[in-house]
């Protein structure tokens, strides 16, 4: 197997619960797990939740691990998958509101513009939230998290052809939204 996969030994440590391999696995990974589970929820204490959870997950189901992708890409598949449980659980008790912004802005000089800055942001993200979480995922792992749309397919575990089609209609979506609710979009939706 070792020739099949690049990281077939370490996958073969962690089938065979080798410690030090789920403590690489963790000290490699954590991080960018952390980072694309906060692009989901509301905030560090979930998104830290969320990562003890994936690598939880991992450790109880690493036998399922097919080899077909990278380590990574089926980590984050988990992240995504865990993200969207736990958003279909605050959806049904409560609804997003101004409180799920990102906390951090943009340095801004003037005050006015870092308050216009994030009024802008949380106009955005209201706009993201309410696009349907298929779409929004794959504008989130292309848009912000700098997948391409094949690492995409992979990491979601389906055509590239959707991947694409969900792009376009989350980047039309995502245009429409923010203009009805005030942002200034240019013309062409700020496409290059």
């Amino acid at each position: 197997m070792a020739h099949e996969h690049p990281e077939a030994d370490l996958v073969a440590r962690l089938v065979a619960r080798d410690p030090l391999a789920f403590h690489h696995l963790f000290r490699t990974h954590a991080a960018d797990v952390h980072r694309l589970a906060l692009r989901f929820v509301n905030g560090e204490a979930e998104a830290d939740e969320i990562v003890q959870e994936v690598f939880l997950a991992a450790f109880r189901y690493i036998e399922r691990f097919r080899g077909h992708a990278r380590l990574k890409t089926w980590l984050y598949r988990i992240t995504v998958n865990r993200a969207f449980k736990r958003q279909r659980w605050w959806r049904r008790r409560r609804e997003v509101g101004a409180d799920a912004l990102p906390e951090q802005i943009e340095h801004q000089p003037d005050q006015s513009q870092r308050v216009e800055s994030a009024e802008q942001l949380a106009l955005v993200r209201a706009c993201l939230d309410r696009i349907e979480s298929k779409k929004r995922t794959v504008l989130v792992l292309h848009e912000l998290e700098g997948f391409d749309t094949r690492e995409i397919a992979e990491i979601l575990d389906c055509p590239r052809s959707t991947v694409l089609t969900r792009l376009a209609r989350a980047r039309a979506d995502l245009i429409r939204l923010a203009r009805e609710a005030g942002v200034d979009v240019p013309e062409d939706g700020g496409q290059p």
